[in-house]
């Protein structure tokens, strides 16, 4: 009934073509229906599914790459507005927490705290800039020389990137003020972090 339909249609458009031509279209066009009828009615086995290894939760916070407990360090670099002071970020089993001492940067509207996996670096024209455009806002910048900032362990966990920079980001100039590149600190013994 398909065919027959089609061969039709193929006959009102093709009136004008030569016949050679025509027949070569409606065995083409009648072959890809027949085609496409018996592709649809064929029957294929369910895929089977992929053996993995058994493995614990992910969720675990012991497993969890993240939660590997850390110091990470970093002096901060100015950018658009003089910005110094230190932030470390040291990470445990339960979280992870910012701390910024001797701080101080330009004021600003809109002044908020970002991770960043990327570096300030110089870039092509040798300004200062990060290698990476994503940003990860922890929330508004306080007033104040010392700031903290705790991150429990699934907001530490969410994060899908290594950190790798504190950057203090101006939100209504979309601006960098300065940026921390951060580096791994070995604990001291005993200090349990």
């Amino acid at each position: 009934m398909t065919a027959g339909f089609l061969a039709g249609r193929v006959r009102c458009v093709g009136e004008h073509l030569p016949g050679g031509i025509m027949k070569l279209f409606r065995l083409a066009l009648i072959s890809g229906a027949v085609f496409g009828c018996l592709t649809g009615c064929t029957y294929s086995d369910p895929p089977s599914p992929a053996v993995t290894p058994h493995t614990d939760s992910p969720s675990s916070p012991s497993l969890d790459p993240s939660m590997t407990p850390m110091i990470l360090q970093g002096k901060f670099e100015s950018q658009a507005f003089v910005t110094s002071g230190l932030a470390t970020i040291r990470v445990s089993e339960t979280g992870a927490v910012l701390q910024l001492d001797d701080f101080s940067t330009g004021s600003g509207e809109n002044l908020r705290l970002m991770l960043s996996p990327g570096t300030l670096s110089p870039s092509d024209k040798g300004e200062p800039g990060l290698s990476s455009t994503s940003l990860i806002d922890l929330g508004p910048l306080n007033e104040g020389p010392s700031q903290r900032l705790e991150m429990d362990i699934k907001m530490w966990s969410a994060i899908q990137t290594p950190v790798r920079s504190v950057v203090v980001f101006n939100y209504a100039d979309k601006v960098a003020y300065g940026t921390a590149n951060l580096t791994e600190l070995q604990p001291e013994a005993g200090s349990g972090l």
